[in-house]
């Protein structure tokens, strides 16, 4: 017989079982705030948003300086997508860009991204008196953006987008004023050419330490080696900087050797008689073109530079410049995205390639709803070609203003 049984037959009571003291359930608020931190600083940055809507403590560890301290001690640091938009309206540009971050959807999948405005009540006064996005250069380094010149007048100011804080703020000025100057990031510094009321200043370029947070001096190009024009491209790849003027010609300066090379110049445009007499169509001459003009034939297109491989579009298919064979090529397994026409944006994200492009919607005049997608493609270099690998694409943002891409700046900072 059990002891149970016995009990009862005896007339005692059964023994009771031990009852377990439960644990109280612990919040992440309750937490030492060292503690907050270390595990905030663990999450990825397109959650913030969100996290600052929990609660006025978690708020304030999204906002606190020590919270992005923490994330580049512990090697956490992200990069992080900014849109900068102007809208059509009367006058025919709205003067106030319009600047997005990407961040995630709340309760949504890994995949699901949209870009919300930055609310700072500082972006109010980051006003652009230019027409286009080549009014201004805007280069981001780090975890801020600069924006620099202006256009009508032309300007020697410089504003930063904060990205950590979402706040502007001023930085030292150029020292000389610009109108729709061209800006390049190259090794962690900020070049910036041509713009100059004299086109014979000794400031024609100039450089940017972000670290240092001063100007220096660039040797001169000289007028022999000038590009021309009213408006100038560069960008930086290799440890150089390339500089495109509209006369068919460019240079590249050489930072560690402070020396520009002589001015090259590209060839002339395809004769399309010459071409039908040869029995190529529009494509295969406009593929000769670009092999005989090399990296400059990333001016005429949609461009970007990831790591240091240089990518276009040229409105069919994503082409990279290999610098060893001079020639364009293909960008192999990206034949997953969408179709789309028109402008596209690129910008190097953490080494992957983000791409922008617009799509119309149902409407109808002013009323046409219009989306901007994003697709972000991770890229491997076999051998001598290069694979892209499409990790996810969506719509980021929708609106009813009328808006392109084409004068849209796409950023990617660093915090």
């Amino acid at each position: 017989m059990s002891t149970r049984s016995s009990a009862a037959v005896n007339g005692d009571k059964p023994p009771r079982k031990k009852m377990t003291k439960q644990s109280p359930e612990i919040s992440i608020l309750s937490l030492p705030y060292d503690l907050i931190l270390n595990i905030i600083a663990r999450v990825s940055r397109m959650y913030y948003p969100t996290l600052s809507l929990v609660s006025k403590m978690l708020r304030s560890v999204v906002a606190s300086p020590e919270l992005y301290q923490t994330r580049s001690r512990l090697n956490l640091t992200e990069s992080c997508l900014y849109l900068c938009l102007r809208y059509y309206r009367d006058p025919p540009l709205d003067p106030n860009p319009h600047w997005f971050a990407l961040c995630m959807k709340p309760n949504r999948t890994l995949t699901d991204r949209l870009f919300i405005p930055v609310t700072s009540p500082d972006v109010r006064h980051e006003r652009s008196t230019g027409l286009t996005s080549k009014d201004v250069s805007i280069v981001a380094a780090g975890s801020n953006i600069y924006k620099m010149g202006g256009y009508t007048p032309s300007s020697s100011e410089v504003s930063v987008l904060d990205c950590r804080f979402n706040t502007w703020h001023s930085a030292p000025m150029m020292r000389v004023k610009r109108s729709s100057p061209a800006a390049s990031l190259v090794d962690g510094k900020i070049y910036v050419a041509g713009g100059c009321e004299d086109v014979n200043s000794e400031n024609w370029v100039e450089v940017f330490d972000p670290k240092t947070q001063t100007w220096g001096s660039v040797t001169n190009p000289g007028a022999e080696i000038r590009p021309s024009g009213a408006e100038l491209e560069s960008f930086g790849i290799e440890g150089k900087l390339y500089l495109f003027g509209h006369n068919r010609k460019y240079g590249i300066y050489d930072p560690k050797e402070a020396r520009w090379n002589p001015m090259i110049e590209l060839g002339m445009g395809m004769d399309m008689d010459v071409v039908m007499g040869m029995g190529m169509d529009m494509y295969e001459a406009m593929d000769m073109e670009m092999d005989m003009n090399g990296v400059a034939s990333a001016v005429s297109y949609f461009h970007c530079v990831i790591g240091d491989v240089l990518f276009l579009w040229n409105e069919r298919e994503f082409r990279w410049y290999d610098f060893k064979a001079s020639s364009w090529k293909k960008l192999n397994g990206v034949e997953d995205l969408p179709d789309f026409d028109g402008d596209c944006k690129m910008v190097d994200v953490g080494g992957k390639m983000a791409v922008l492009w617009k799509v119309f919607g149902r409407g109808d005049g002013h009323d046409e709803e219009r989306s901007i997608w994003c697709a972000e493609i991770a890229l491997e270099r076999r051998g001598d070609d290069m694979w892209g690998k499409v990790e996810w694409f969506d719509v980021v943002l929708k609106t009813h203003e009328q808006c392109g891409l084409f004068d849209a700046d796409i950023l990617s900072a660093t915090v």
